[in-house]
C-alpha cells in the first residue's frame, strides 16, 4: 500500500526536473507562481478553517457551578463587614481631614 506513494513522488519529481530541463523558462514560471502565489494563499485558507475551529470549539466550555456552603457564606459575610467598616473608616478620615 505504502510503495504507491514512491512511485507517485518519482513520477512527480522526474517530471519536475524534465520539465525544467527541456523547458527552463516555463518551470522557472511555474515555481514563481507556486512560490508566490499558491503557498500564501494556501496558509490563508489554513488560518482562516483554524480561525473558524477555534470560534466554534470557545463555546463549548465547560462551566463548573459550586453550591455554597455554611463556611464559605460565613466568610463572604465577614468580608461584607470589613468592606462597610474600611468604608466608615475611610469616610471618618475624610471627613477628618476635611475639617482641618
Amino acid at each position: 500500500m505504502k510503495s504507491w506513494i514512491k512511485y507517485v513522488a518519482a513520477i512527480a519529481g522526474g517530471t519536475a526536473i524534465g520539465t525544467a530541463y527541456f523547458v527552463p523558462s516555463g518551470a522557472f514560471i511555474a515555481f514563481l507562481t507556486f512560490w508566490l502565489i499558491l503557498i500564501p494563499a494556501a496558509s490563508a485558507v489554513f488560518l482562516v478553517y483554524g480561525l473558524r475551529k477555534y470560534m466554534e470549539d470557545r463555546k463549548n466550555r465547560i462551566m463548573v457551578s459550586v453550591k455554597p456552603s455554611e463556611a464559605m457564606r460565613a466568610l463572604a459575610r465577614r468580608e461584607a463587614e470589613l468592606q462597610k467598616e474600611k468604608e466608615l473608616l475611610m469616610e471618618e478620615l475624610y471627613n477628618g481631614v476635611k475639617r482641618s
